[in-house]
């Protein structure tokens, strides 16, 4: 979790307790039992949302290892299909394999 949202979340927690703690003295200053109740609810909802982006992010940095992995793969693949090409044909034929290099 990221320290913004851990912060905030910390934060709207101990004020939901504090505000559960004293309701006799916040009546009729808007802050009722609806009130606190939705705060929490909104909170813990706040703290799911990250919870499953962080789960996101830690697939995703794992399918971009993956991805890179590979594409190191084929940049090996090719530069081997590349040299074998290059020593055994002339320059001229190099664009019959694709190879677009001048050198």
């Amino acid at each position: 979790m990221s320290k913004v949202y851990s912060d905030q979340i910390v934060k709207a927690q101990l004020l939901v307790n504090g505000l559960k703690r004293n309701l006799e003295l916040l009546k009729g200053k808007g802050i009722n039992e609806e009130f606190i109740s939705k705060l929490e609810a909104d909170n813990n909802l706040a703290l799911s949302y990250d919870e499953e982006n962080e789960k996101i992010k830690a697939d995703l940095r794992t399918k971009a290892r993956r991805a890179n992995a590979k594409l190191d793969e084929i940049k090996a693949q090719v530069k081997a299909a590349k040299k074998i090409i290059k020593n055994d044909f002339d320059k001229s034929k190099w664009e019959q394999f694709g190879i677009a290099d001048k050198r």
